[in-house]
């Protein structure tokens, strides 16, 4: 079954790429590829969520760079919490490719947006079951990439292409964050940390107990990723701005389930506050 989870990302990706070849003016056909696809990504993940015994699945996928001191590798990991936001992520995700079927009839940039849908869907996935920090920045940033394009969707106008550039600069903020906390664990812990071994009580205390600075700003970096992602005091403000985008993408990325990603940071890093 855990030869089956990078499929969760892997899927919605081929789908995008699948959509790229598909001509602009065959929109029945773009979204019954996407529905179809969409439908057994669904399944997959309630396959992934019904069909274990809820044990742990961690893997490591590939090691991208290793040297004596370091390795970067892609790590995935399959538990309580990828479950829920997988299987919400899913449904939603399903029910606003319906509706943009229709609300998006006839656009010009019906297939851009449908593209653009897709590849956020697989950062979304490839966030939520990824295993280290490394793992979750490649979907993290792309998700950011996606969303901006999103905002600044009708790109003849200025109002939107403003707009997502001031949201833009808020997320590179939280990247910035996020790649200083990556940094300092690499420092504290001087291998490619996993989100597993965060819940090694014992050695997160004596990390705590030999190196507090170090490991208060590992904190308060996260802290204020997860607060600019989820668009919260006081970086509230590119929220409304978000909204320059189109109705169907403004609903799946800032009303359900990019804006709760923040959450998501906060609930698998959740031992390391314990």
């Amino acid at each position: 079954m855990s030869q089956l989870l990078p499929l969760l990302a892997g899927l919605p990706l081929l789908i995008y790429f699948v959509s790229l070849f598909v001509p602009s003016r065959q929109e029945r056909l773009l979204a019954r590829i996407v529905l179809t696809g969409l439908s057994a990504n669904l399944l997959l993940t309630l396959l992934m969520c019904f069909g274990t015994d809820w044990q742990q699945m961690n893997l490591k996928l590939l090691t991208l760079y290793q040297t004596e001191h370091f390795e970067f590798s892609i790590r995935v990991l399959f538990d309580r919490f990828s479950a829920v936001f997988a299987t919400l992520g899913a449904v939603i995700v399903l029910l606003i490719s319906v509706f943009s079927k229709y609300y998006m009839h006839r656009d010009p940039g019906f297939r851009r947006f449908f593209s653009m849908l897709l590849l956020f869907y697989s950062a979304y996935n490839l966030l939520i079951i990824s295993g280290n920090f490394e793992t979750l920045f490649i979907g993290w940033e792309i998700l950011g990439i996606t969303s901006f394009l999103l905002i600044a969707f009708y790109r003849d106008r200025y109002l939107p292409v403003r707009n997502a550039l001031k949201v833009l600069s808020y997320y590179r903020l939280g990247d910035i964050c996020l790649i200083l906390a990556m940094w300092m664990s690499h420092h504290l812990w001087h291998r490619n940390i996993s989100f597993s071994e965060l819940g090694n009580a014992g050695e997160v205390n004596n990390l705590f107990g030999q190196h507090y600075a170090g490991a208060m700003f590992v904190a308060v970096m996260i802290l204020i990723s997860a607060a600019v992602k989820s668009a919260q005091f006081p970086f509230s403000t590119w929220l409304p701005r978000a909204m320059e985008g189109p109705t169907s993408s403004s609903a799946i990325f800032y009303g359900s389930l990019a804006s709760h990603l923040g959450v998501f940071l906060l609930l698998r890093t959740s031992d390391y506050w314990s």
